[in-house]
């Protein structure tokens, strides 16, 4: 059985760590890991604004191919010893499908070995990043109710799982329903999003799904994304499930799951 770690980021994340990319290798290669995938966070689209106080959900444009340069160093520096790969964990926003899709047909290569995810919804006129902190969530939950917050993500995470960038589409969705992240903290009396059906659209699709462990890291969630009963369905459906860390430092790459 091969052990991957198919969600992977690196220096170029302003949120994460400035540890080179060739540690999260090295810790691959101490934990046992055959394959490892950087999926930086693609730079957000043209004309969108970073909703976030520090602006800093996404790598900058000018650093893509300073990353693309360095992650193929390391597949050739480590052949034989771990798969390295190297693509994007790109946002699917609404109404800047176009600006992604010029981004992916620009990195077809990497594209391949990306990741299509939702962070961003439009709550009360703005947008809104879902996953910045449980204060954060808090906050825009009180102001446009809970469960506005679920369904719009719901109704973004739909429109992902029809793969909506066609043959550039990167063929992993990532963490189905980190909407959950702060569950343990604020959650709608009824959950309003059809998490069922947007696993039967991302099977119809043909899509791998991110087996997320970085979730039994959050204190205010405790359990893999997706969680165990979506994880069932996932495999009555046949959809095939990827794991992977959403390392944002070295150490915890291969986290939960080596």
């Amino acid at each position: 059985m091969i052990n991957i770690d198919g969600h992977v980021h690196s220096p170029y994340c302003p949120h994460g760590t400035g540890a080179a990319m060739e540690e999260y290798v090295k810790e691959a290669e101490k934990k046992g890991i055959d394959v490892l995938v950087f999926t930086e966070h693609a730079p957000l689209p043209e004309g969108f604004t970073d909703p976030v106080p520090e602006k800093d959900s996404a790598m900058r444009p000018e650093d893509v191919h300073a990353y693309l340069e360095e992650g193929a160093r390391l597949r050739w520096e480590y052949a034989g010893r771990v798969d390295v790969r190297c693509g994007f964990e790109v946002d699917y926003i609404g109404g800047f499908e176009e600006q992604t899709l010029r981004f992916l047909k620009e990195h077809r290569e990497a594209a391949a070995h990306s990741i299509l995810s939702v962070h961003f919804v439009k709550a009360g006129g703005s947008w809104f990043c879902i996953d910045y902190s449980a204060d954060a969530f808090a906050e825009k939950a009180e102001e446009v109710g809970v469960e506005h917050l679920y369904d719009a993500y719901g109704k973004a995470m739909e429109k992902a799982a029809e793969m909506p960038f066609g043959e550039v589409n990167p063929p992993v969705l990532g963490h189905i329903n980190l909407i959950h992240k702060f569950r343990r903290r604020i959650k709608p009396v009824v959950d309003p999003v059809n998490w069922a059906g947007i696993l039967e659209k991302a099977a119809a699709s043909g899509y791998v799904l991110d087996f997320n462990h970085a979730g039994l890291r959050k204190p205010d969630y405790g359990e893999t994304y997706p969680e165990p009963w979506m994880v069932e369905e996932a495999e009555r459906l046949g959809l095939k499930l990827q794991t992977g860390s959403d390392a944002h430092s070295p150490e915890d790459v291969g986290s939960g799951f080596v």
